[in-house]
């Protein structure tokens, strides 16, 4: 999980994220004026090519200005929907969420940090990142990161969960080592939290917020959970790979609070384990910007 607060550097003191995202909004006005005088790009005033109902959102037209510009060509055909991954199981439309233009995008952020290693071909950087975070829990050995490594941004891992259409769930960065090794990547900027089960907030009757309850059971055709009516499979997998307990009834939901990140660790576990006939392990990282790329991982293991 992310902290309520967060270290800018190392000689300030912690920010909450809505201090921190007022400060992101202050430097990046910061780096358009930098850019309108340092570069070749014609930037509009901020009247322009900002929102007028959100503080710091770049209109459709000019989301772009959101990402680095050595790879702001890359991006605006991503934002297009011309997209060209090389990979078999990748969906061919990429989810851009709605507020990829807000500076403090985690989406943007993700695009900014992965795709100047892809367009040179390039991932030493995180991968040494990703070893020393792992050494420190005697993981490095597991994870043997190299020019074979499978890098996919943005992978689309909808049919693994039961999932279709907007609902499918994607994964920021996936990567996939020879041996079969699985590392699910999300990226957070300043979100307190994961995403969370929007059914017990709709209001609407199909969840009370505990698994199992009696009035969901009612609602639900006999289901315990309404996304198990709907065919999404995570019950089925939580049970599968000890990430869940199906049989613990009545009891507040944990997808109300790990939503996001158990999704990414069910997928990351169920592809480990079907690269290979043995058990092979699959992790979930969690890279938050605190003052420089962090890399917080949760080990699936047997």
């Amino acid at each position: 999980m992310i902290n309520e607060t967060y270290k800018v550097n190392g000689h300030r003191k912690l920010l909450t994220p809505t201090q921190l995202r007022t400060e992101i909004k202050n430097r990046a006005k910061n780096y358009l004026g930098w850019m309108r005088k340092n570069s070749n790009l014609r930037i509009p005033d901020d009247q322009q090519v900002l929102s007028d109902k959100y503080d710091f959102v770049f209109k459709d037209d000019y989301r772009y200005l959101n990402f680095h510009p050595d790879v702001m060509q890359q991006a605006q055909d991503m934002l297009a929907g011309r997209v060209d991954r090389y990979y078999h199981d990748t969906s061919s439309e990429i989810a851009v969420h709605d507020y990829v233009g807000h500076i403090a995008s985690s989406q943007a952020l993700c695009w900014n940090i992965v795709l100047p290693m892809k367009k040179h071909d390039n991932f030493g950087p995180l991968f040494e990142v990703l070893s020393s975070s792992l050494a420190k829990e005697n993981m490095a050995s597991d994870y043997d990161f190299g020019i074979e490594t499978t890098e996919v941004l943005e992978l689309n891992v909808g049919h693994d969960l039961g999932e279709d259409g907007k609902a499918a769930t994607s994964i920021d960065l996936y990567l996939r080592t020879p041996q079969g090794k699985v590392c699910a990547v999300e990226f957070k900027l300043t979100e307190p939290d994961f995403g969370r089960c929007k059914l017990p907030r709709d209001r609407n009757g199909k969840c009370d917020g505990n698994y199992g309850s009696s009035q969901n059971v009612e609602n639900n055709n006999g289901f315990l959970c309404y996304l198990a009516m709907k065919g999404r499979r995570y019950w089925h997998l939580g049970g599968q790979y000890n990430l869940l307990n199906p049989t613990r009834l009545n009891k507040p939901c944990p997808l109300n609070i790990y939503y996001q990140a158990l999704r990414n660790l069910m997928v990351a576990k169920k592809r480990a384990q079907e690269a290979s006939d043995k058990e092979i392990r699959g992790i979930f990282i969690l890279a938050a910007d605190v003052s420089f790329l962090r890399l917080i991982y949760h080990p699936l293991s047997s």
